[in-house]
C-alpha cells in the first residue's frame, strides 16, 4: 500500500471531469456577477463564452449546489463564534441580545403566558347554582366548580411598574 493522500471527492463532484470540478471552485471563489462563468471557465482552460454552457449543465449545477451547501455550514461556524465573541465582551453593547440567543438556540427561553377567561352572568348562574347543590350534598363547592371548568376567582387591576432608566438597570447578574 503507497502512501499517497486519497482525497475524497464530494458525491456531485466525483461525476466531473478534472476541468469542470476546477470550474465549480473557480465558480465558489468568483461570487455571482454578470462576468463570473466566463472569468471561471477562462481560469480552467476553456473558452470563456463556454462558461454560458457550462452553467447550463445539471452536473455542473449540483456540484454547485453542494459547494455552496458547504460553504453555508461553515458560515454557521463562523455565526456561532462571533455570537460567542460578544456574549463573551462584557463592554459590548450587544452582550446581552447575544447571549440571550445562544440561550434560545440551546432551548432556554422565557415563555410567558397569560389567559384571560370571562365570566359571564351564565357563568355566575352556574357557580350558584353549583354551590346549592354542593351544600345540600355536604360537598366541597370548589371541587365541583373546577370540574365544571369554571373558574371563580376576583382580580383587581395593577398599574404598569415604572420603567427604571438604563443607566441605572444592572444586569451584570445575567
Amino acid at each position: 500500500m503507497s502512501n499517497d493522500l486519497i482525497v475524497a471527492i464530494p458525491q456531485d463532484m466525483a461525476g466531473l471531469t478534472d476541468r469542470q470540478r476546477q470550474f465549480v471552485v473557480a465558480m465558489m471563489q468568483q461570487g455571482v456577477n454578470p462576468k463570473a462563468a466566463a472569468k471561471a471557465a477562462a481560469s480552467c482552460g476553456f473558452a470563456a463564452a463556454y462558461g454560458y454552457e457550462l452553467m447550463r449543465n445539471d452536473s455542473i449545477l449540483a456540484a454547485l449546489r453542494e459547494e455552496s451547501t458547504k460553504r453555508l455550514v461553515g458560515a454557521a461556524l463562523v455565526g456561532v463564534n462571533v455570537l460567542l465573541d460578544i456574549a463573551q465582551s462584557p463592554t459590548h453593547k450587544d452582550q446581552f441580545r447575544a447571549a440571550k440567543e445562544l440561550a434560545g438556540i440551546n432551548g432556554f427561553t422565557a415563555e410567558q403566558r397569560i389567559v384571560v377567561e370571562h365570566i359571564t352572568e351564565d357563568s355566575k348562574q352556574q357557580i350558584r347554582q353549583i354551590q346549592d347543590m354542593a351544600k345540600q350534598l355536604g360537598m366541597d363547592a370548589r371541587q365541583l366548580i373546577q370540574a365544571a371548568g369554571i373558574v371563580d376567582a376576583e382580580f383587581t387591576e395593577v398599574a404598569p411598574a415604572k420603567a427604571m432608566p438604563a443607566a441605572e438597570v444592572d444586569d451584570s447578574d445575567w
